[in-house]
């Protein structure tokens, strides 16, 4: 199977400079900064701003091009694009249910092995070890509450807590 578009560049531009103007009509709503210093709009309005101006060169490039503007794209590629895609959102959906250690490893591990690692002695404690850095980055030193979920792996995993233990 393959999939045929046309105009896709000039699509692509409008979508982008679609994308930046929601960027800035939802940042509106961010508190403003202390004493006139910039507040916490600064840095999505910089990226649209950047997004905004490279889409509008793309568009002007594919109006003064000479390229035929009809591009195919095979099935496979589209199945690589769409399985992260798809895990991505599973993973968004299954967060706050199975909570971050669970669902993270799991991720992690899943996309180790779709990427190539096909090795499960490899991907999974690879996977463990990663998401366990992570929780004690995010829980430990950032302090950014995350789902525990029903089985609460991720305090065995604390290194808080397990300081507190030795200590």
């Amino acid at each position: 199977m393959e999939l045929h578009l046309s105009q896709v560049e000039k699509a692509t531009s409008l979508l982008f400079v679609l994308f930046s103007a929601a960027v800035f009509i939802i940042s509106n709503s961010f508190p403003s900064g202390v004493g006139g210093t910039p507040g916490p709009a600064l840095f999505p309005r910089f990226i649209a701003t950047c997004i905004a101006f490279f889409a509008i060169i793309q568009f002007a490039y594919s109006i003064h091009s000479e390229r035929e503007g009809v591009q195919s794209i095979e099935s496979d590629h589209i199945l690589r694009f769409a399985v992260p895609v798809l895990s991505l959102v599973t993973y968004a959906l299954l967060l706050p249910l199975t909570g971050f250690f669970l669902t993270t490893t799991g991720f992690l591990s899943g996309m180790m092995y779709y990427s190539g690692v096909n090795r499960i002695r490899v991907g999974l404690p690879l996977g463990i070890v990663i998401t366990a850095i992570l929780y004690n980055v995010f829980v430990q030193f950032l302090r950014v509450p995350l789902p525990e979920g029903p089985f609460g792996i991720g305090d065995a995993v604390s290194v808080g807590r397990l300081i507190g233990q030795i200590v």
